[in-house]
Formats: C-alpha cells, structure tokens, sequence
C-alpha cells in the first residue's frame, strides 16, 4: 500500500525522461537502503549483538588474534610475523 503522495510522485516520474526516471530511482532505492539500516540500529536486539561483537573482538585484540593491517603488506607477510 502506498500513500496518496508516493503515488502522485511516482505519476509525475513517470511522465520524465528516462534518464532522470532512473535518477530519481536511484535516490529513492538509497532512501530506502538508509531507512532499513535505521529501523535494524533502533533495535534493542542489534545493539546486544552488537556489544557482544565488541566483547569478542576485545578479547580477540588481548589474546593477540589480532594481526594489525598495515598498508601495503600483503596478507603473506602479515602472517609470517
């Protein structure tokens, strides 16, 4: 179901040139991109999963299980020290 103002949107796109029916396309598939990333960070539940990803990956970096990225070295090298 769509509200009486996406749809007016959407009659007046579709009277535009291609071209920019695939800009306006474009903006609003990011819109709704960055709308669900918003609704799935406003859950309590992500931000538990979350801070148990960072416990993780803090005992990780004590435990040293953790190679530092230094740029332009190859995986190769980073794993031989």
């Amino acid at each position: 179901m769509a509200t009486n103002q996406l749809k007016a949107a959407y009659e007046a796109a579709e009277k535009l040139p291609l071209k920019y029916q695939d800009l306006i396309a474009e903006k609003i598939l990011e819109e709704i991109e960055e709308a669900e990333w918003d609704e799935w960070l406003a859950q309590p539940e992500t931000d538990a999963y979350l801070d148990t990803l960072e416990k993780g990956l803090k005992a990780d970096i004590k435990a040293g299980r953790i190679i530092k990225h230094i740029p332009g070295k190859s995986l190769a090298e980073l794993f031989q020290q």
